[in-house]
């Protein structure tokens, strides 16, 4: 938490409310008061206006209201009190709280338990890019960007309808439909060069329903692999609460099939692993081997 004026010390549950409001307003640049009646059940607008009032009272100068657009934008002046300002404390409340979820009992947690989390530190993001992507998907519009990848590492114009953010692989991707391919794929936020541009509504074939990757599911089974010694099998059944057949389903989007597997540190051709360093094999693989990125 970065310094600044406190009239006093909010309770932790006002803790994380005020931490909403600067994730909200730092990383979509904009904040309503929907946003707060969501998130934390509120029975009127009024409640929520409230709320706000005191988080400004608390960090005065950061927000200002814009009655064109009847919401809160943060300042030039925006100083991060109750909030982290990377990008994964944003993105993670999105993927953690589906339609922010009033259970906020991830946020600002002071428990003092003997714990201890290896974090790998989350890749530079920046929060116009950031903005620009929930803007154009909230509102079905089509982005003009810059996008550097494996075969344009300097960069190229692209024009892509983004749909939904993934994080997956330690990055976060958003998955969009690309007018230069004509298909949907996963763009990495990091790789986005300058502000994305709103270019419009999207065209019709950016619906997200025609995303048939991202709308059908796969069931992945694994299973030890068979060529370790039994005693070795069972071990990795326990740590992965297999069932007495010795199979964990996994129920996912075909569109993400290949960062599940990488999840798992499971590689479809486990030929090129000695067993010990392959625990896990997938026993649908020809099925699952069709939706993986080499088959897309």
């Amino acid at each position: 938490m970065e310094s600044g004026t406190q009239a006093h010390t909010p309770r932790w549950e006002d803790r994380a409310k005020f931490q909403l409001i600067e994730v909200v307003a730092f990383w979509e640049g904009r904040l309503t008061t929907r946003h707060l009646m969501d998130a934390f059940g509120l029975s009127s607008r009024t409640t929520a206006s409230q709320l706000v009032k005191r988080y400004r009272e608390l960090a005065p100068g950061n927000l200002e209201y814009c009655h064109q657009t009847k919401g809160y934008w943060p300042t030039d002046g925006f100083t991060r009190i109750f909030s982290r300002g990377d990008v994964g404390e944003y993105l993670s409340l999105l993927s953690q709280h589906a339609g922010l979820n009033p259970d906020f009992s991830s946020i600002s947690n002071h428990f003092s338990a003997p714990t201890e989390q290896i974090s790998a530190p989350h890749r530079a993001v920046r929060p116009e890019v950031v903005r620009k992507v929930v803007e154009a998907t909230q509102n079905k519009q089509r982005l003009e960007v810059i996008y550097r990848s494996q075969t344009s590492p300097l960069g190229e114009e692209r024009i892509i309808s983004p749909h939904t953010l993934v994080f997956a692989d330690s990055r976060w991707h958003v998955r969009a439909w690309c007018e230069k391919h004509r298909d949907f794929r996963d763009f990495v936020l990091t790789r986005f060069v300058d502000e994305p541009q709103l270019e419009g509504p999207r065209l019709p074939d950016g619906d997200p329903a025609l995303d048939n990757l991202w709308q059908e599911r796969i069931e992945v089974i694994f299973t030890p692999n068979p060529a370790l010694p039994e005693a070795q099998r069972l071990l990795i059944a326990g740590d992965y609460a297999m069932s007495d057949n010795l199979q964990l389903r996994i129920n996912c989007r075909k569109a993400l099939v290949t960062y599940l597997l990488l999840s798992m540190n499971v590689h479809l051709d486990e030929s090129r692993f000695e067993p010990p360093a392959h625990p896990l094999v997938v026993l649908n693989k020809d099925e699952v081997e069709s939706v993986s990125f080499g088959a897309q």
